[in-house]
């Protein structure tokens, strides 16, 4: 290895950090006083970032972290503070399962939203579709309207897989779901290599168990990678004002243009034609209330 190399961040073991360097995998320490390209508040290493190693092995270190040009990002369980998920993302596959563990259209919209805040573009793919789709035949529609990618898969019978690999490659994506939805067996359907741990679903709660403890970053055969997450069960946004929330919405962006007021949140305003829009039937009444609920929620927690 030459003194200096670039690299990109595949996971990060506290003190350590995993790097890919063009072909080589190495596991390194990084200066505390790291070279930071960007002013940022969180400056803590993450899957993704594009780093400069100085050095030879075994001596190298990681010295430099270039600007993000992505930053996909979420509140900290418990915390008022972010915890950055992962930097320099292309794309994001949100997995939900078919009917088990029952879907969880709100924790969708929130990631979908996370996703769009981001600009990040977002994939919907509903895994397990082979065990049948009650859980969402009665919804899905509403993404479709919105015009959302929606891909129907299955890892193991196969069914979408060579579709979401195409997806995939070349580009940097980012699978994110709840526990249990099978974002470790569909990563393992595209590249059989990566032999992820897959989970399991409790009877006792109904609900997926967590496998995937951390992220990690797992390069595709040709070329691109893919970024596999911790399942969520909850997922609170960062850094997003209640007047941005509209553009993070791609139906209700759109029925908002005819609105009479340019800051009208769609609540009670006279004139609103994303209401009209509801009424009519021609804008989801499911999809509505989840703006209303997720444009309180960010009210409130920018008064405190």
């Amino acid at each position: 290895m030459t003194e200096r190399a670039a690299g990109v961040v595949t996971a990060v073991y506290g003190p350590l950090v995993r790097v890919q360097v063009g072909e080589q995998t190495l596991i390194v320490p990084f200066r505390r006083r790291l070279r930071w390209h960007e002013e940022i508040e969180d400056r803590r290493l993450v899957v993704g970032d594009q780093v400069v190693l100085d050095g030879k092995v075994p001596d190298a270190v990681v010295a430099e972290v270039g600007a993000r040009r992505t930053t996909l990002t979420r509140r900290s369980p418990g915390e008022r503070r972010q915890r950055v998920i992962a930097a320099n993302v292309d794309q994001a596959v949100v997995v939900m399962a078919a009917n088990s563990p029952e879907p969880n259209p709100r924790l969708l919209d929130r990631l979908l939203v996370a996703c769009h805040h981001a600009g990040i573009q977002p994939v919907i793919c509903f895994n397990k579709v082979d065990q049948g789709t009650a859980g969402v035949d009665t919804w899905i529609g509403d993404y479709q309207d919105a015009g959302y990618d929606i891909l129907l898969a299955s890892a193991r019978t196969a069914r979408g897989v060579g579709c979401l690999t195409r997806k995939v490659t070349g580009r940097t994506t980012l699978f994110c779901g709840p526990s249990g939805v099978g974002k470790s067996a569909l990563l393992n359907a595209i590249h059989p290599g990566y032999r992820l741990r897959e989970g399991s679903i409790s009877e006792a709660t109904g609900k997926g168990r967590h496998t995937t403890t951390t992220a990690q970053l797992l390069p595709l055969p040709g070329s691109g990678f893919v970024v596999d997450t911790p399942g969520l069960r909850e997922f609170g946004l960062w850094d997003l004002e209640p007047s941005r929330l509209q553009g993070c919405f791609p139906d209700i962006q759109r029925a908002a243009s005819g609105c009479s007021f340019a800051d009208c949140t769609h609540a009670n305003e006279v004139d609103c034609t994303v209401r009209a829009a509801v009424e009519s039937g021609t804008l989801s009444v499911r999809r509505y209330t989840s703006y209303l609920k997720l444009h309180e929620e960010l009210v409130e927690a920018g008064a405190t």
